[in-house]
């Protein structure tokens, strides 16, 4: 049986979108602020509020910096033992596709994550052949990549914390939500933006 083993090769890090959660983008920042590192980031899943006038940001990108993610440093994370975003923990167990599904009768956003093991990773690649016949459930996946699916795992209930979040401001009438909005606005991050109404929502990075 093949058990996976991170190459420490970097290429995860290098020359592919690394999406991070909106709380998570501030804690890269004050890192990046801490360690003199200069991070961008871009919007990727966004929401609009009419009653703010404000986009709200669910998730972002890293912007690589010559190809490769600013906080790489040679072949090693400077991070790695600061705070890991829970995409990077994953690797190789992604999302290939997230999909946002809205009511706008009931007032609820959910998602569904559809998940795969990436071939970008040197070591699948490798083993390809191998992993394909060891591989026929989701529990096998679980058992040849433990830490990594535990992350996913971990993203989902935070992706699905966010968006249960919104929908109770929505129906509780604090926000009006507009899934077509494309204007140009102001922008906010979902944690920051939550936050306002509900002080007591808190992501706990020690946990996360």
């Amino acid at each position: 049986m093949v058990m996976f083993k991170c190459q420490m090769c970097g290429v995860c890090c290098r020359a592919s979108h690394i999406a991070v959660l909106a709380h998570e983008k501030l804690i890269l920042m004050r890192l990046a602020k801490t360690l003199g590192i200069n991070v961008k980031f871009s919007y990727d899943y966004t929401i609009y509020d009419r009653y703010s006038d404000q986009q709200i940001v669910l998730t972002y990108y890293i912007v690589l910096e010559n190809g490769s993610c600013p906080f790489l440093k040679g072949n090693v994370c400077s991070i790695h033992n600061l705070y890991k975003p829970l995409i990077c923990r994953s690797f190789p167990y992604v999302p290939k596709k997230v999909e946002y599904l809205y009511n706008t009768d009931l007032k609820i956003i959910k998602h569904r994550s559809i998940y795969a093991i990436s071939t970008a990773c040197t070591f699948i690649r490798k083993f390809k052949s191998e992993i394909e016949r060891q591989i026929v459930s989701e529990n096998d996946i679980k058992s040849f990549l433990p830490d990594e699916y535990l992350a996913a795992t971990k993203m989902e209930i935070l992706r699905t914390k966010y968006l249960t979040a919104l929908s109770y401001l929505w129906r509780a009438n604090y926000v009006s939500l507009d899934f077509t909005y494309k204007g140009r606005t102001h922008v906010i991050d979902a944690y920051s933006f939550i936050r306002r109404y509900l002080p007591y929502f808190v992501i706990d990075y020690r946990v996360y």
